[in-house]
């Protein structure tokens, strides 16, 4: 199969666009609030949209593009293995996903009404998953496939095996 620079960043912005929208979609309509770390995730995703779409309209500096991209995917992979490890108890959290509200409270009803009205946003708690496939599982799979992609038309790039 022949994979060019053009295909795999049209393949990259539809991924990557969708994935975000999926994301708004879900914590618009569904109610699912992100934890710090699905921000992360979402962030980079919208970061890859962007230099996919840059790549698509600019033709100078390719191997700039395509060396960012790569990297932008290899720091996906790795906060979504991260909140993967997370989620199925492999090692803790050492950001803190927990809101800082209820540091003001003056009363012990304070507080109790702060904790009662909390919505839970831990990290290692997944809110969503189908066929016991979570979000940060699935940004891990998708996020490596296209990494190793990116990888591979990198390469062509860097070795001048692309016509530019």
């Amino acid at each position: 199969m022949y994979l060019s620079y053009k295909n795999f960043f049209y393949s990259s912005l539809i991924i990557s666009t969708l994935s975000v929208a999926t994301s708004f979609f879900f914590e618009y309509y569904y109610n699912l609030t992100p934890c710090k770390i699905c921000l992360i995730q979402r962030y980079m995703w919208i970061l890859i949209s962007v230099f996919s779409f840059i790549a698509l309209f600019r033709v100078a500096s390719k191997k700039i593009i395509s060396l960012i991209t790569l990297i932008a995917y290899f720091l996906l992979s790795l906060i979504a293995l991260y909140h993967t490890a997370i989620e199925l108890g492999f090692i803790s959290n050492i950001f803190s996903c927990t809101t800082t509200s209820g540091l003001e409270a003056t009363s012990v009803e304070q507080l109790s009404d702060i904790i009662m009205n909390t919505e839970n946003n831990d990290c290692a708690f997944p809110k969503f998953s189908f066929l016991g496939i979570t979000f940060s599982n699935l940004s891990f799979i998708v996020s490596t496939i296209l990494l190793f992609l990116n990888l591979q038309v990198t390469k062509k790039i860097l070795c001048n095996n692309y016509e530019l």
